[in-house]
């Protein structure tokens, strides 16, 4: 019986035949998902182009659209032209026809489709520049040092890289950050109409306690894959770029996991603590990958070729997903010159999900797409810059009018700005009013419903302030009553000096 350390010589002494000097330095590593304790690693700072791994990034900008409330997996996405043109792989969605953002994401965790990718960025972002940003912004968020995003979908484009480090950065952030979710990773198949569509992720249906996520491939970047897998209750996740064949991805994912789960402490510090690797570019496996006269078939779906020797037997996970020809010993006819590789045995049956296109029935959720994205809803009202309040715009008493801007909104004078956010002054919104006492912030507590947009608040004139007109008037108001009050105090003393007088003549 052959030993998995011979499996493993043997297995990279193919790849080096098989892919050539970049595939000697393919990028791999293995983590512990709940620590992000490095297990094994090797080159993984390195640039690469990620191909379709791109679309966990493509999930994880729409996963977080849908918690902060933008969308929901219920809201239905319109395709565009420019999706429906995408190449394979794809499902052949048509220009104006509806996808709901769960069906999407089923299917583009499941069957990588391209034109299903667009359809998602250009229904949460509005357009697939307007995505691409957000996707960057939740790389650097993420700290993904070696990441660029270009495209939703990882159709190769000189600078749209990442790293092996970045993502399993990003896989465990989509593990943690939506346990929810959990399930889409792992889809075995989905059936939409007659079609039933099995998951690229050769893992799943063959490796024990495979959980997903994402595989990959374009001829610039060879065949990637991110693995996840459960055993003992220990959540491991492996990375594998650069592979020379989707069978040659699945063997070594695996070969990987099993190093990982044989592995107890003695890890190489956090996904963080990986330092650079010293090259500024991805290299471009197409001559190695898709040489001419090579058989291979382009699209993800492919889960044999590469002309590499497997041992004749082992006990690990490995041995067992092979296929039983190979595993009793013979070596699979094929390959570039009739020479052996390794063919991956039969996967466990998978109960397909049903998925549609169209929106759910009864559904009246506003339809997002190109131009109407969910984050430049977003963008509108949530990250606005909260409006002036009306309250506080109100000019002071006998102050003259506040100038208006071109706009036609009128300015807010400097003094009553700072009364009103002023220290411990609670954020003011549009059809909210503070619970804070009267006079708390120097304002009079306006009348309930008095602050709304582009109403102007009644609070001065139900509080009673003095007008200039109310003080001219109280002023007019006294003088009379002035007047008569000291005219009649001199008919008094006039009245009283003719009493004396002619008590005197009298006299």
């Amino acid at each position: 019986m052959v030993s998995l350390r011979s499996l493993r010589v043997g297995l990279g002494i193919a790849l080096v035949a098989a892919a050539g000097t970049h595939a000697a330095a393919a990028p791999e590593l293995v983590i512990d998902v709940s620590t992000g304790q490095v297990i094994h690693a090797e080159e993984a700072t390195r640039p690469w182009y990620p191909a379709s791994t791109t679309k966990m990034m493509t999930a994880y900008v729409a996963l977080r659209a849908v918690k902060q409330g933008l969308l929901s997996l219920d809201t239905p996405l319109v395709a565009s032209s420019r999706a429906a043109a995408q190449p394979p792989s794809k499902i052949g969605i048509r220009p104006g026809q509806e996808i709901t953002l769960d069906n999407a994401l089923k299917i583009l965790m499941v069957k990588s489709a391209n034109d299903v990718a667009m359809v998602v960025a250009e229904g949460v972002g509005g357009s697939i520049d307007a995505f691409a940003d957000a996707m960057n912004r939740e790389a650097a968020r993420l700290g993904m040092r070696e990441s660029h995003f270009r495209n939703p979908h990882g159709f190769h484009q000189e600078g749209h890289v990442t790293s092996a480090r970045d993502l399993a950065t990003l896989g465990r952030a989509l593990l943690i950050e939506f346990p929810e979710y959990r399930d889409y990773w792992g889809i075995g198949a989905v059936k939409l109409g007659n079609r039933v569509m099995k998951n690229t992720n050769g893992l799943i249906g063959r490796y024990p306690g495979a959980e997903g996520m994402k595989t990959g491939f374009v001829c610039a970047s060879g065949f990637n894959l991110v693995g996840v897998a459960n055993r003992g209750g220990r959540t491991l996740m492996a990375v594998v770029l650069g592979a020379g064949s989707g069978a040659d991805r699945t063997l070594k994912t695996a070969q990987l996991l099993d190093k990982g789960f044989s592995s107890w402490g003695g890890g190489s510090g956090s996904l963080a603590a990986l330092p650079g690797s010293g090259y500024n570019s991805a290299p471009n496996m197409r001559t190695e990958i898709c040489r001419k006269g090579r058989q291979l078939y382009l699209g993800e779906d492919e889960d044999n070729g590469g002309a590499i020797s497997m041992p004749q037997a082992d006990s690990s996970s490995v041995y067992a997903m092979l296929n039983p020809v190979q595993a009793s010993g013979a070596r699979a006819v094929g390959g570039t010159g009739g020479g052996g590789r390794p063919v991956l045995g039969a996967r466990a049956d998978f109960i397909p999900i049903a998925v549609h296109l169209g929106r759910n029935p009864g559904s009246t959720e506003v339809a997002r797409g190109a131009g109407n994205g969910a984050l430049a809803s977003r963008a509108a009202t949530a990250f606005a810059a909260p409006p002036r309040q009306d309250a506080a715009r109100q000019a002071p008493a006998r102050q003259a009018p506040a100038p208006v801007p071109p706009d036609g909104e009128p300015a807010t004078p400097a003094p009553a700005r700072a009364a009103a956010v002023g220290a411990g002054a609670p954020l003011q919104l549009p059809g909210i009013i503070s619970n804070a006492p009267a006079n708390a912030i120097g304002l009079r507590a306006p009348a309930p419903g008095a602050i709304r947009a582009g109403v102007k608040s009644d609070a001065k004139s139900k509080a009673g302030a003095i007008t200039p007109k109310a003080t001219k008037t109280a002023t007019k108001t006294d003088g009379k009553k002035a007047s008569k009050s000291d005219a009649k105090k001199a008919d008094t003393k006039a009245t009283a000096k003719k009493t004396d007088s002619k008590k005197k003549k009298k006299q």
